[in-house]
């Protein structure tokens, strides 16, 4: 079976499906490939994980930098008008706070100059002012103490599956079409200059031909087949481990009243270090209620350096003893009266350039390929507007985005590219 379309984008989350979106609102004949989300406790697939199979990831507009504050904050803004064009729902509007080690208030103030800059209403709350507003947090002993930034409204969590749920209904009303498979390998002819992929999946083996290709599959890029041979990114990926902790009645009820948190803690002091994100109850497919706490990049977030660690981690969905005891001290630490029906544990993949910004961009100068992929823990809320900017060099319109286009350049890796210890694993981390 051969399929001839216009731009093939390879990849169906989140970067994939926004991307998708604004290329067939532009009258490209697009075809989305990405393989759909594995049953519960099925056969583990190289192709069938993605980082989008989820309930819930902090969004807000207030940002780490310039850089990740306008991907995000212009991605936030458009999250209620695709809710409202597509019908389907995805965002939590229960407010955001990031506590920052007092020791490092130059980044405060740089975060508060930069949210006023944009008309981001950000509340920077003392010690004393943030038990007053939430009697149920409990304070982290960060370096010379600690404050608040709460951003109270437009920002919250947001509904992976559904937002991709949402991107992809809206490329569907403009014409673009989804097949669930994996692209497995990728070659361009010379002759006719259209790329051939060759695919897997619904309707069993395949050939695509594209005149051009997207290329969005996040951490699994280096490995499944998604570029052309002989190419690879300057792309890691490490394990990021989750726990969930079940919660019922009145806690229950206290606790939903948490916005999403997240700490900063600057200080280089392996696993001790208190970075972590926290995200308030949310209900997960079982039904059930969790608060869910994850790491920032301390060295117990180790690198997956194969196709083969990767798939055993999404398909194990177990993180390692030591992971457990820190991360169940981190949400002890921030939420004291916490007593947990149950625990259960999670495990996604984070994806890390040397930049710490996402690549949008084409691949070594072709303007056949474009990829967009590196997420660096802000892909979820940045997403939309990532789409937005490769599709638009994709349509070959100019950069219309407040940071020069060479930011977010892809980079081939190199030799000995992996080795040593890069600037993203020494604190501060910056915003998960």
């Amino acid at each position: 079976m051969v399929d001839t379309v216009e731009v093939a984008v390879v990849g169906a989350g989140m970067f994939g499906s926004a991307a998708a979106k604004y290329l067939s609102r532009a009258g490209f004949e697009v075809l989305v490939i990405g393989p759909a989300e594995p049953a519960p406790g099925a056969a583990s697939d190289r192709y069938a994980f993605g980082a989008h199979f989820d309930a819930a990831r902090i969004t807000r507009r207030l940002g780490w930098d310039e850089v990740w504050g306008a991907t995000d904050s212009r991605s936030q803004e458009r999250f209620r008008s695709i809710e409202d064009e597509s019908g389907v729902p995805f965002f939590h509007d229960c407010g955001s706070l990031i506590l920052m080690a007092k020791s490092i208030g130059h980044r405060t103030d740089a975060i508060v100059h930069q949210s006023a800059a944009k008309h981001i209403n950000v509340d920077r709350l003392t010690a004393d002012e943030l038990r007053d507003h939430l009697p149920d947090l409990g304070l982290p002993p960060l370096e010379g103490g600690v404050e608040g930034l709460l951003e109270r409204r437009d920002a919250g969590y947001l509904n992976p599956r559904r937002l991709v749920q949402a991107q992809l209904t809206l490329a569907a009303r403009a014409g673009g079409r989804l097949r669930r498979a994996a692209v497995v390998g990728m070659r361009k002819d010379t002759a006719t200059g259209m790329w051939h992929l060759d695919v897997r999946g619904d309707g069993g083996p395949g050939v695509v031909r594209a005149r051009k290709v997207v290329v969005a599959t996040g951490a699994f890029t280096n490995h499944n087949g998604a570029l052309p041979p002989g190419r690879r990114l300057a792309l890691r990926a490490f394990s990021e481990p989750n726990l969930l902790f079940e919660v019922t009645g009145e806690l229950l009820e206290r606790l939903r009243r948490l916005p999403t948190i997240v700490t900063v803690d600057p200080v280089d002091n392996g696993d001790a270090n208190l970075t972590l994100y926290l995200l308030p109850p949310v209900r997960y497919p079982d039904g059930r209620w969790y608060l869910r706490v994850g790491p920032g990049m301390q060295p117990m977030v180790h690198e997956l350096h194969t196709v083969e660690d990767m798939v055993a981690w999404y398909a194990g969905q177990r993180v390692t003893s030591e992971q457990h005891k820190i991360l169940s001290a981190m949400m002890h630490m921030l939420v004291p009266s916490l007593e947990p029906v149950s625990v259960r544990q999670a495990c996604c993949i984070i994806e890390k350039t040397p930049s710490r910004y996402p690549y949008i961009g084409h691949l070594d100068g072709d303007e056949s390929i474009t990829v967009a992929v590196g997420g660096n823990g802000h892909g979820a809320r940045g997403s939309d507007e990532i789409g937005r900017l490769a599709a638009n060099l994709v349509i070959g319109k100019p950069w219309d985005f407040p940071i020069p286009q060479d930011v977010f350049k892809p980079l081939l890796e190199h030799p000995h590219e992996g080795e040593g210890r890069p600037d993203f694993l020494r604190p501060p981390f910056g915003l998960c």
